[in-house]
């Protein structure tokens, strides 16, 4: 009987060791070209997102961005904290209210659990060359400090 014990304790021990999956989400690339590369990669341990980067092969151009994320949790209010590092340095932080009660700002606010929130957006093209690796971490909670959204993007500009 203890040696059942002991086997079982052992085994328990060694369990973790036997998992084969990722305890991370793997990087992807939502564009790649001459000029710059961008990847991403979610952060969150349970969900991943969904990101898209229009013709990046002139980013003079004007860009179209894609995200979309399944809520585990409704988003009656959302909280978002967004830091720029450049070449590994902290260059900004900003955290910024997005959805407020009685002030919904976005479509999505209000949004339930198990919906589908694809936010759409154009940004002006870069008139000014950029050179080096931008990172950016991109997190968001909502009324009851659940983690809605978490997001790891690297710009690298050659």
């Amino acid at each position: 009987m203890k040696l059942y014990g002991v086997v079982m304790i052992l085994s328990m021990l060694y369990l973790p060791l036997a998992d084969t999956q990722e305890d991370y989400w793997p990087v992807h690339t939502a564009c790649d070209s001459n000029t710059i590369k961008v990847v991403y990669s979610s952060c969150d341990p349970i969900q991943d997102v969904g990101f898209t980067l229009s013709s990046c092969s002139d980013i003079r151009a004007q860009l179209y961005v894609k995200a979309s994320i399944l809520l585990r949790q409704s988003i009656d209010e959302l909280y978002l904290s967004v830091e720029l590092f450049h070449n590994g340095v902290s260059t900004m932080r900003h955290d910024e209210s997005i959805c407020l009660p009685n002030f919904p700002r976005f479509t999505f606010c209000g949004n339930r659990r198990g919906e589908m929130v694809t936010i759409q957006s154009s940004l002006p093209g870069l008139k000014i060359p950029l050179k080096g690796n931008y990172n950016f971490k991109i997190h968001g909670i909502n009324q009851n400090g659940f983690q809605i959204v978490c997001l790891n993007a690297t710009a690298i500009f050659q």
